[in-house]
C-alpha cells in the first residue's frame, strides 16, 4: 500500500540511504540494565521507537533496537521473532530487497511485512551460510539460535551497513551498528578490541556458561566479483553492454523503492545523483507512486553545485 496523495510534504523522507541500529551484549557479569546505557549513544541511528531487551532462555544477555519506520511499522520491531521458529531471535540494520523473490521460490509463510523475516525462514531452511548467500540486500545481521546455543554475525558482500564488535578476555561480547555503542560496555580494566566485522562475512559463536562467548567459525559466504547464489533482478540481456548497463542501473533503483515512507533523493548536482532521480521518478510511476519525488540538496550559498542541482 502506497500513501495517499494528500501526504504532508514536510513529513520525513525515506532517503536511498538509510539506516537503525543494532545493539547486543552477551555474557556480562555486571548489572545488564546499567551496561543498557551504552545502548543509548547510538539512539541518533533510530528516531521513531527503540527497544531493550533481555533472552528470557540465557542469562546475562540483552538486545538493543532504535528503529527507523521503513517496513511494517506494526509488526516489524526487534528483536524480531514469529511464531512458526520461536527459538530464533533477528536483529539487523539494513534492506533485504529480494525478500519477495525468496517467499515465492521456496514457498515461505510470512507472518509480517518485514522484509528481514526472510532471513529466519532462510536460516531454518539451510542454515547460516545458506542463508546469507541468499540475501540480496544490505545489512548488519544477527541471529541468535537458543536451540543450538549459538549467535551468527553477518554482514553484506560489499559492507554498507556498519557493524562492530567486541570481545573480551572473559569471553563477554558484544556488537554494535556504531563503535561508540562499544566503548563503555565493560570496565576499562577489562583488555578488549573493537573490531569491524569483516563485509561478505559470517561468524557463529558458541554460548557457553553465564553467556559467555567463544568464536566457532568464521567463514566468507561472498567475494566481490563472483557471481552470486540468489536469483537476480536483473539477468543478463544478451551481449549488449549499453543494454545491460541500463536494465542493471534500473533494477538497482527498483529495488530500493520498498518502503512504507515517501521516497526522496539527494542530488549533487552532478550527472549521477541527476541520473538517479530521473529513475526513481520513472520507477516511482511504473509502481503506482502517486505522490511527487521529492529531492534535496546541500552546498555553500551560490556554488554550482546547488545552481546545477537546481
Amino acid at each position: 500500500q502506497q500513501p495517499p496523495n494528500s501526504v504532508n510534504p514536510t513529513q520525513d523522507i525515506h532517503y536511498l540511504v538509510k539506516m537503525c541500529g543494532i545493539w547486543l551484549l552477551f555474557g556480562t557479569q555486571e548489572c545488564l540494565s546499567k551496561q543498557t546505557y551504552s545502548c543509548l549513544q547510538i539512539a541518533h541511528r533510530g528516531p521513531d521507537c527503540f527497544r531493550i531487551e533481555s533472552i528470557p532462555d540465557l542469562t546475562n544477555c540483552a538486545f538493543g533496537f532504535h528503529r527507523l519506520f521503513l517496513m511494517d511499522s506494526v509488526y516489524g520491531m526487534q528483536p524480531f521473532r514469529v511464531h512458526s521458529l520461536p527459538h530464533l531471535w533477528l536483529c539487523y540494520n539494513g534492506e533485504i530487497y529480494n525478500h519477495k523473490t525468496v517467499q515465492k521460490q521456496f514457498g515461505f509463510q510470512y507472518e509480517t511485512h518485514l522484509d528481514g523475516e526472510c532471513a529466519l525462514h532462510l536460516y531454518d531452511r539451510g542454515g547460516i551460510e545458506f542463508m546469507a548467500q541468499h540475501l540480496d540486500g544490505v545489512f548488519g545481521l544477527t541471529i541468535l539460535d537458543t536451540n543450538t546455543k549459538q549467535l551468527h554475525v553477518v554482514r553484506d558482500t560489499f559492507g554498507v551497513r556498519p557493524l562492530f564488535k567486541m570481545l573480551t578476555q572473559d569471553g563477554t561480547f558484544a556488537v554494535s551498528s556504531e563503535a561508540k555503542g562499544l566503548e563503555d560496555v565493560v570496565h576499562h580494566q577489562l583488555q578488549y578490541e573493537i573490531k569491524w566485522v569483516q563485509p561478505g562475512v559470517y561468524e557463529t559463536y558458541d554460548i557457553l556458561n553465564q553467556g559467555k562467548i567463544q568464536l566457532h567459525k568464521k567463514q566468507r559466504f561472498h567475494s566481490i566479483g563472483k557471481p552470486p547464489v540468489y536469483r537476480t533482478l536483473a539477468p543478463p540481456i544478451g551481449k549488449d553492454v549499453s543494454a545491460n548497463v541500463r536494465n542493471l542501473l534500473k533494477a538497482a533503483v527498483k529495488k530500493r523503492l520498498m518502503a512504507e515512507r515517501r521516497i526522496g533523493c539527494l542530488l549533487s548536482g552532478g550527472l549521477d545523483s541527476s541520473l538517479i532521480a530521473s529513475l526513481v521518478v520513472q520507477c516511482a510511476r511504473e509502481e503506482g507512486i502517486t505522490y511527487p519525488i521529492q529531492t534535496f540538496s546541500t552546498g555553500m550559498e551560490g556554488s554550482p553545485d546547488l545552481a546545477a542541482a537546481r
